[in-house]
């Protein structure tokens, strides 16, 4: 009997630290995921946009860099669609696009300004609903 009590309290035993570990990896992987998207960049940001479109007659507003393929597809999608758009390459070291740039404190490019909404990415869903919204479309 002693050592069918000895075989019933290996396998309780080897079961509840198999139950610590798994709880325990389960708890990391939350934490980790509660982490990244916590810290995820949102699809698009709702702010004050005037600043960003003083000095232009345009309705959208795109940040740009000259080897980004997102920044390139997004000014095509727009320019398929007619949209009229000032183009800010973010490289070029000019001071006032750094600060408009710098003013959305968010980083990556592209980041297309139509009314009072910033796009981060080239996402055609909320480029063509923000259009939509602002009648560009």
């Amino acid at each position: 009997m002693d050592n069918q009590n000895s075989w019933a309290h290996k396998i309780k035993e080897v079961i509840s630290y198999g139950l610590i570990v798994t709880v325990g990896l389960a708890m990391g992987y939350g934490v980790k995921y509660g982490i990244e998207k916590y810290n995820e960049e949102p699809a698009f940001i709702q702010t004050n946009t005037q600043a960003h479109f003083e000095n232009t007659n345009n309705k959208v507003v795109i940040y740009t860099t000259q080897w980004c393929p997102y920044c390139k597809k997004a000014k095509k999608f727009l320019t398929e669609k007619n949209i009229a758009f000032t183009e800010r390459d973010i490289e070029l070291g000019d001071k006032t696009i750094d600060d408009l740039f710098a003013s959305i404190n968010s980083p990556g490019v592209p980041k297309i300004v139509i009314g009072n909404v910033i796009i981060n990415g080239f996402n055609t869903q909320l480029i063509t609903k923000n259009l939509n919204d602002q009648t560009l479309l």
